[in-house]
């Protein structure tokens, strides 16, 4: 008879999950069969309150939890719990426990931003240097990585370097241009990514006719534009590769070559 040894299990299994890699049909249909039996329920009378009065709050919660799955952007994150905490407190008028109006919503629009505003100036992401609160256009040739956040204002930043690597790139109620026609890739895959949300916002890069374009982002009342005109390599060369995630609300997140 062979003997097997048998080993004690030492470590601790270890979960992991990655909300970023959820895909938007995923979402997009747990959303749909929630919906579908809340008005097969209420067809039946069974629940105390319409669906129809309730699809509001249920879309204010579905889009900040939306935008927690989607984005590892600070910015949206915040924006996205303002959604959260708007269709709360819907919730709780549509039960008549607390008066909710629109009056009382708005102001979180002004909190969020502010919240952004507040914690980047702290230093918060690395971004209290980049925070923008007024027109900004600079040339930055040798810059390797953006990190730019517009808030009610307007950036422009030409980049020139041959060793860019991505970045992040959030515009609440403002614009951000991005020019990265004489710039290169010189990662591993030549492959980069940028993160690019837009809250009431645009966001544009222009990039090399060079350059292939893979947009993944998702856009909620906004859009993702992919304006370019593919590439058409020579034999024997790699073409970098410009990958752009995210999300918009309200928004749009333009690219062009």
């Amino acid at each position: 008879m062979g003997y097997e040894e048998r080993r004690p299990v030492t470590g601790q299994a270890s979960v992991r999950i990655h909300l970023s890699g959820v895909r938007p049909g995923f979402i997009g249909g747990a959303l749909l069969i929630v919906f579908g039996t809340l008005l097969f329920l209420d067809n039946l009378g069974i629940l105390p309150v319409s669906v129809f009065d309730a699809f509001w709050p249920l879309f204010f919660i579905g889009l900040g939890i939306y935008g927690f799955v989607r984005t590892c952007s600070p910015v949206m994150r915040i924006w996205s719990a303002a959604s959260f905490i708007a269709g709360l407190l819907l919730v709780l008028d549509l039960f008549h426990i607390v008066r909710v109006t629109m009056a009382t919503l708005w102001p979180l629009a002004l909190i969020a931003t502010g919240a952004v505003m507040l914690l980047a100036r702290m230093g918060w992401a690395g971004l209290a240097d980049r925070i923008n609160v007024a027109s900004n256009n600079v040339s930055r040739p040798i810059l390797t990585r953006l990190s730019e956040v517009a808030v009610f204002s307007g950036v422009k930043r030409r980049i020139e370097s041959q060793s860019f690597e991505g970045g992040e790139l959030s515009s609440v109620f403002g614009g951000i241009e991005i020019d990265l026609r004489r710039a290169g890739i010189s990662t591993d895959g030549k492959v980069a990514v940028v993160e690019a949300n837009a809250v009431f916002g645009a966001v544009e890069l222009r990039i090399p006719e060079t350059w292939r374009l893979s947009m993944q982002g998702v856009a909620v009342f906004g859009s993702y534009e992919d304006k370019t005109i593919p590439p058409r390599p020579e034999p024997g060369f790699e073409t970098p590769t410009l990958v752009i995630k995210g999300g918009t609300a309200f928004g749009a997140v333009i690219v062009r070559n």
